[in-house]
């Protein structure tokens, strides 16, 4: 089955896909999906895409991208991001510490998100904290340059193969994007999903790259200057 494990809702700040719009389009391409808005699970609370999902018998994996945060004098800054996925409550911005004690208290699965992306919010300490990793993107359909997801695979290849499972996404934040890249898995439920990325058969499927327009209507979802679909 194939599956699109990184996209935003318009419950994200810079994203305008309504959840039964997600819902809608996976069912279409018999895709499985998770949602992973930013440092939220609204979409999950109140725009109710679990019973959306289960109503149309699409394959949802709960999910959240958390921004990780140092707390140093006083300040918090920000050092990336990561993904969890089977959450069963949202998590807050955090250290990496206070997000991985979550994560092993709701049994929930830990993703790197384009790891090497210095353009965006990559984790830096992905590198030193691989172990506690089940998966990462090789493959981000919103990297700005293919050489941002080059050395992802590189990576992968040298350091991550037989540790982390490797994911193709599309990081959609409109409709259009999504499916743009996907992750074969052989699982029809949550139990095999879990099998299938602890022992890292995944196959990454790169379709399209997000364009300029795509991007440019990240910046008019922020200002609320776009309509939501």
């Amino acid at each position: 089955m194939f599956f699109d494990l990184h996209m935003h809702s318009c419950y994200s700040v810079d994203a305008l896909t309504k959840p039964e719009t997600i819902v809608k389009i996976c069912k279409k391409n018999k895709w499985g999906f998770s949602l992973t808005d930013h440092n939220t699970t609204g979409a999950y609370t109140r725009g109710r895409i679990k019973q959306i999902a289960k109503k149309e018998r699409v394959f949802l994996i709960p999910g959240e991208e958390i921004k990780v945060i140092e707390k140093k004098d006083g300040k918090n800054k920000n050092v990336g991001e990561v993904i969890a996925y089977f959450l069963q409550k949202e998590i807050l911005p955090s250290t990496f510490k206070e997000i991985l004690d979550e994560i092993k208290s709701q049994n929930a699965l830990l993703s790197c998100p384009h790891p090497f992306e210095w353009s965006r919010s990559n984790f830096k300490g992905f590198e030193k904290q691989i172990k506690h990793f089940s998966c990462m993107e090789v493959y981000n359909a919103r990297a700005y340059y293919q050489g941002l997801n080059e050395k992802s695979i590189d990576f992968f290849e040298k350091k991550g193969r037989g540790r982390v499972a490797p994911l193709g996404v599309s990081d959609a934040h409109t409709p259009e994007e999504i499916g743009n890249g996907l992750t074969e898995i052989n699982a029809s439920n949550e139990e095999e999903f879990r099998k299938e990325i602890k022992k890292g058969r995944t196959k990454v499927i790169q379709n399209n790259k997000a364009n300029l327009w795509h991007h440019a209507q990240t910046q008019l979802a922020r200002r609320n200057l776009i309509k939501e679909r």
